[in-house]
């Protein structure tokens, strides 16, 4: 099985030195590309040598516009401001091969305080007791799974919940025991508890039909006192 990892990338210049060095060594992965979503900063110049595909911004349309142009039968989508270790790629594939439809990785933050311990903890519970896990708990599935529920949703938010919610239609999440390392800089911008308990408010407006282009502006709207705007 081909595996074919796709990673968002948009002005990531600080992450990306410590990501390309961990995905130096990966092993058993045939393909990775980058889709980035109109970098302003060295995001480009530090990818010169990968594969790199463009369009429009927002994590969803260019996961979208990843997968499309990825080779593999089996596809991981990795956050760029993540280290997955080199022993995980190894496991996606085993549990791909041996009937999983998809999954995810066990998440860690790389914050060891512990609101984040507690926070990873109930991500983690949450793929267990819902079957929904987010992007950053790199989600993996075969092609034919991604493409029976019609792929990762061009939406400007709330893209990775939705596509759980749809494979999770086809089966439940084989979550494996292998850590992915996240990084909880969102979360020290704007205090883990309101971000937390924004989030879980954006989901909460998403099941009532709230369009996600305004859960975009809401989300836009409530980052800007944290990042001095």
């Amino acid at each position: 099985m081909r595996l074919s990892v796709i990673i968002p990338t948009l002005d990531e210049e600080e992450a990306l030195p410590a990501f390309l060095e961990s995905i130096a060594q990966w092993n058993c992965v045939d393909e990775v590309l980058f889709a980035d979503g109109g970098s302003h900063d060295a995001t480009i110049a530090l990818l010169r040598g990968y594969t790199v595909v463009s369009g429009a911004q927002g994590r969803g349309a260019q996961c979208r516009l990843g997968a499309q142009q990825a080779k593999g039968d089996a596809l991981v989508f990795v956050h760029a401001d993540s280290i997955v270790p080199p022993d995980s790629m190894q496991a996606i594939r085993d549990a791909l091969e041996t009937g999983a439809q998809w999954g995810c990785l066990t998440l860690r933050f790389d914050d060891g305080s512990l609101g984040m311990r507690i926070g990873a903890w109930g991500s983690n519970i949450r793929v267990r007791l819902t079957g929904i896990p987010f992007g950053d708990q790199v989600m993996f599935m075969t092609r034919s799974a991604y493409k029976s529920v019609d792929g990762m949703p061009a939406i400007p938010v709330m893209e990775d919940y939705e596509l759980s919610r749809r494979l999770r239609a086809l089966s439940w999440p084989r979550q494996l025991p292998q850590k992915v390392f996240t990084s909880a800089r969102r979360f020290n911008d704007g205090g883990i508890l309101r971000v937390m308990a924004q989030m879980r408010y954006l989901r909460h407006l998403y099941r009532k039909g709230v369009d996600p282009d305004e859960l975009a502006r809401r989300y836009r709207s409530e980052r800007r006192p944290a990042h001095g705007a």
